[in-house]
Parts: structure tokens; sequence; C-alpha cells
């Protein structure tokens, strides 16, 4: 009888990565914030779930070592393009938006460094 294999596993790779799902719902829930007026809460969460499925992402492929310089790359990538969006649209509301998630990113960056380098 022929061994029963599961398609996209292997040896190797035992289980699926959980972080796709939750990086769409990332995505969508930051649209819908941004598109409906007075929904930036709802913007910057879904903002703050995209950057942790990204962080979670590098770690778990093994292109960073530690979880804090991700997060710290992704709060400039945000704070960039937020003061882009800011000074060169007129879609203020969502260049705050990102502004206010990058110092969220890098607060959460800032406590993962103390974490991990167990000062915390």
């Amino acid at each position: 009888m022929a061994e029963r294999t599961e398609p996209g596993l292997s040896d190797q790779y035992t289980r699926a990565s959980p972080w796709p799902i939750p990086l769409v719902i990332g995505i969508v829930v930051t649209e819908v914030g941004l598109v409906f007026e007075g929904l930036t809460p709802v913007a910057v969460s879904g903002m703050l779930l995209f950057a942790a499925c990204v962080v979670g992402i590098t770690r778990e492929s093994a292109f960073a070592d530690t979880l804090w310089r991700p997060g710290v790359a992704v709060g400039v990538l945000f704070a960039v393009l937020g003061a882009v969006i800011y000074t060169g649209t007129t879609a203020t509301t969502r260049g705050i938006a990102m502004l206010g998630t990058s110092v969220l990113v890098w607060t959460a960056s800032a406590v993962a460094f103390l974490y991990e380098t167990q000062r915390l």
C-alpha cells in the first residue's frame, strides 16, 4: 500500500505557516479603517496586525534572529510612508495613522529587545 503524503509538506517542513491568514486580515482591516471616515483606530490595529505578521514571517523563515530588528525596520517603513503621505497628499488621516502605527511598532520592538536581552 502506498504511503499517504500531504501535498506541500516535506520532512523539512512538518507544518504550514500560520502567518498568511492574519496577514491578509490585517490588510483588509487596515483598508476598512482607512476607507470609512472615523475608523482610524481600526486602521491602526490592522496595520499592527500586518506588522506583527511581517515580523513573525521573517523570524519563522530565519531571515532574522531577533524580533526587534525587523520590528524596527517595519516601524521605519511605516514612518517614512506616513510622512510622505502626510506631506505629499491630502490624505492626512492616513499619514497620521501610519505615523502612529510606527510609534507603536517601535515601542513593541523596544519591549521585544528588553525581553530578548533578559532585561525585562
